[in-house]
């Protein structure tokens, strides 16, 4: 009887403990392919990327050019601004292009949370400069107002070129932003990369076209009580476009500003992926206490604090982070993930301060 006991409790054992071993395959063959899938996509995505600022990188080439040629042609410091924009446009795509393959890089010693901060600081530093060109054309009209006012003599325009130039650009300009919002999509909606140069694109288009219209509305006024301001018609023309874009790269300045600083993500994602810890860890051994989310470029930096009920060992932590990863990807897109064992919560209570 002894013997026929110990037997059955044999079977049993080695029933749990091959399930259990299976469980632990089937959780590390479903995170593996989870991680292939991703990296695929990835490398998709990259691609796409590259593809769209390498047609982005030559076509701002093409219209700072043509920009330079057309403001030596008319005397106008308008079509000049319009040129510098999109030559700052053609540098940024170049190191836009290097940023795009090294965010892909996984995390080492010398960056330990990965290279996505490249992508927040390129657009932030890259706001910086239009933001510098946009003052810079502002004092330069002021400066040209002045000195007319003053009494000097500055160049007539010459309205020929601006027309060739204005539709030229439009077309350009515009072609190019819906170019990079197409490969923008494709690419997953989440590089940050893509959609500042698509509104980077609709800023050069609208200042060209602004430019191009205004110039030749002034030209009507000759003959008229306003003529005098035809001459520095292309300086007011300045301050009124500038006046009219400078909020879109104050919002990309700022909002990259705040990611560099380390601020949580918006109150909505910190809500959704909370919920997502919580559904996933339901009927499970584990609490969770709260969620950390930060946005640093296209990719979010989470850390779920958690409360194990139950002795846990080291590989149950690592299949859970695992599910919590894929569980986050499929939510938010890309994703870094950490779990702190912890009983402590890791922020004191607002109505307690």
């Amino acid at each position: 009887m002894c013997n026929t006991q110990s037997s059955i409790l044999i079977i049993y054992f080695s029933i749990i403990s091959t399930v259990q071993s299976h469980e632990e395959i089937k959780n590390k063959v479903t995170s593996v392919d989870g991680k292939n899938l991703r990296s695929s996509e990835q490398s998709r995505n990259q691609a796409v990327e590259r593809q769209s600022l390498e047609v982005g990188k030559w076509g701002n080439l093409l219209m700072a050019g043509a920009g330079i040629a057309a403001a030596w042609t008319s005397h106008s410091d308008a079509i000049l601004v319009d040129g510098l924009y999109s030559g700052v446009n053609f540098v940024a795509a170049i190191i836009a292009a290097r940023i795009s393959a090294a965010v892909l890089k996984p995390a080492d010693r010398r960056y330990p949370f990965g290279y996505d901060s490249y992508e927040a600081l390129y657009v932030k530093y890259r706001s910086l400069v239009l933001l510098g060109i946009i003052t810079f054309a502002i004092f330069g009209a002021v400066s040209k107002i002045i000195f007319y006012a003053s009494g000097g003599q500055v160049p007539g325009l010459v309205f020929g070129p601006i027309v060739i130039y204005m539709i030229s650009m439009v077309v350009i300009c515009f072609g190019l932003a819906a170019w990079h919002r197409y490969n923008w999509k494709r690419s997953g909606s989440r590089s940050e990369l893509l959609d500042a140069e698509s509104k980077a694109a609709i800023v050069d288009g609208v200042i060209s076209a602004g430019a191009g219209v205004g110039l030749l509305a002034a030209s009507l006024l000759r003959g008229t009580a306003l003529e005098f301001i035809v001459p520095v018609a292309d300086s007011i023309i300045v301050i009124v476009m500038s006046a009219f874009i400078i909020g879109q790269p104050m919002r990309m300045f700022l909002r990259s500003l705040r990611e560099v600083a380390g601020e949580s993500a918006e109150p909505e994602v910190l809500k959704k992926t909370l919920a997502c810890t919580q559904e996933l860890l339901r009927g499970r051994p584990w609490q969770a206490l709260d969620v950390a989310v930060s946005k640093m470029g296209r990719s979010y930096l989470i850390i779920s604090y958690l409360i194990p009920e139950q002795a846990i060992a080291a590989n149950q932590v690592d299949a859970l982070r695992h599910e919590l990863e894929i569980a986050y990807a499929n939510l938010l897109g890309e994703v870094k993930t950490e779990i702190i064992i912890t009983a402590e919560a890791p922020y004191e209570d607002e109505s307690s301060r």
